[in-house]
């Protein structure tokens, strides 16, 4: 059974990655379109004046790369500010608090930052300014990568998602943000409870699945919303059997009772590395992370960095084994019931891959959409057998 291509003019992009490599720059002034851009980085850096501005191309969020003159001497930074179209402000709030817990508990090589503000009645909220890191962005690169850099890339993210999944838990499951004062009905529960804080600190504060008090709830939730997306669609036909599969098989995992830090969207598009070696000197966009399954993450980021990637069989279990030996060496015991639940996770996986189709592939050959097509119903009909 094969997932991606060897290579395709059409495999799916990391083109909404924060690419701290960056555009071609603009000379800042003090009016016209970068005036907002210039006032914001007053507000967490007075004694600084912008001396470059270079817009990221494309992408979820709005970044921009600056190049500073500060006190101390020129800084090149990055200014991120959420619009709310995306992510939620309360969500958004998080990715500056993670940064700086990552940085102080863990070795994961993520940008220092320099301030952050949560709300402004003027500009784009929540945003704040980071260091920027040296390294290439590897959105897009796999097969420019050689295979031993290929093998410290996976090895480098074992090792990273192993110190995450250590670092901190919580009682609940669902999306990682800041939010204070706010009390929300979790459900699954008879009783109210907090779910934001009033200093600012991480807590659950749910998403459109709500905050959920078993980690199953929330993924059959997510999973279900996925279905619905594919309903009327080229996959339609097998909408019923999928949600028949998901409903029994998701309730049924021996799921975590607490919720470890997840980086669901740990993906090449998201780490900047250096391509003669391969080793990960960045890793960004930490804005949207889950309270969730240690064993969810392991999965996802095994079908986005190599299954989704690649078809030779070789290559991809030299990469596997990198990538599990350095996850298992930096954790401190196994996940009960670790093949049955990751079983199922390659499935929801799957599931958004499905609904993602239309848009990875809209400009692809027709003979290549139909063989990702195919593909696809392939691997989700083992489940139905």
């Amino acid at each position: 059974m094969t997932e991606m291509p060897e290579r395709t003019d059409a495999e799916p992009t990391d083109s909404d990655s924060a690419d701290q490599s960056g555009p071609e720059s603009v000379r800042a002034d003090r009016g016209g379109e970068w005036a907002d851009v210039l006032r914001m980085v007053t507000a967490v850096a007075p004694s600084w004046s912008v001396e470059r501005i270079r817009p990221q191309d494309g992408g979820t969020d709005d970044v921009a790369f600056l190049t500073v003159a500060t006190p101390e001497g020129p800084r090149e930074v990055v200014l991120k500010s959420f619009s709310g179209d995306g992510v939620p402000a309360a969500v958004a709030r998080s990715e500056p608090r993670v940064l700086e817990l990552l940085a102080r508990e863990t070795d994961l090589p993520v940008p220092e930052v320099v301030g952050f503000v949560d709300d402004h009645p003027d500009f784009p909220a929540p945003f704040f300014i980071a260091e920027r890191l040296p390294g290439e962005d590897a959105g897009g690169r796999f097969f420019e990568l050689s295979a031993d850099a290929l093998e410290t890339l996976l090895a480098d993210a074992g090792t990273h998602l192993a110190q995450l999944h250590e670092l901190r838990s919580f009682d609940r499951f669902g999306r990682v943000g800041v939010e204070s004062d706010r009390t929300n009905e979790v459900e699954g529960s008879d009783e109210r409870s907090e779910v934001g804080v009033c200093d600012g600190d991480l807590a659950v504060v749910g998403d459109q699945y709500g905050s959920r008090a078993r980690w199953t709830d929330w993924l059959l939730a997510d999973a279900e919303d996925a279905l619905d997306g594919l309903s009327g669609g080229r996959f339609d036909d097998l909408v019923p059997a999928l949600r028949e599969y998901a409903e029994d098989a998701i309730p049924a995992l021996d799921g975590p009772e607490t919720a470890s830090l997840v980086h669901w969207d740990y993906r090449l598009g998201n780490l900047l590395v250096d391509p003669e070696t391969g080793e990960t000197t960045g890793v960004l966009d930490w804005a949207d992370l889950l309270a969730g399954d240690p064993v969810y993450n392991f999965a996802t980021v095994e079908d986005h960095a190599v299954n989704w990637r690649t078809r030779d069989p070789v290559l991809r279990r030299r990469l596997r084994d990198a990538f599990r030996e350095a996850y298992r060496a930096g954790r401190s015991g196994d996940a009960g019931g670790f093949r049955d639940r990751k079983h199922v996770y390659h499935f929801c996986n799957r599931l958004h891959a499905m609904v993602c189709h239309p848009d990875w592939y809209a400009d692809a050959d027709p003979a290549v959409r139909e063989e990702r097509a195919a593909e696809h119903r392939m691997f989700v009909r083992s489940y139905l057998d």
